[in-house]
């Protein structure tokens, strides 16, 4: 019985566990807003990407 109240009481890993389980939910949030944010992201690259071609091939024109 003193063994088993010696492992109730030790708390040697708890700590390591708690941060591993945390790590676990920033990445999980990060997936998920990634997931979210990937299209728009795609999108405003593409137009970016456009825009610079379209200056390089036109030149830039004053307003």
């Amino acid at each position: 019985m003193h063994n088993l109240s010696s492992l109730y009481r030790d708390q040697r890993g708890q700590t390591t566990t708690e941060y591993m389980l945390i790590i676990g939910v920033i990445v999980a949030a990060i997936l998920a807003a990634a997931y979210v944010f990937i299209d728009p992201f795609k999108e405003g690259v593409q137009t970016m990407a456009k825009n610079i071609k379209d200056t390089l091939s036109q030149g830039f024109k004053s307003k």
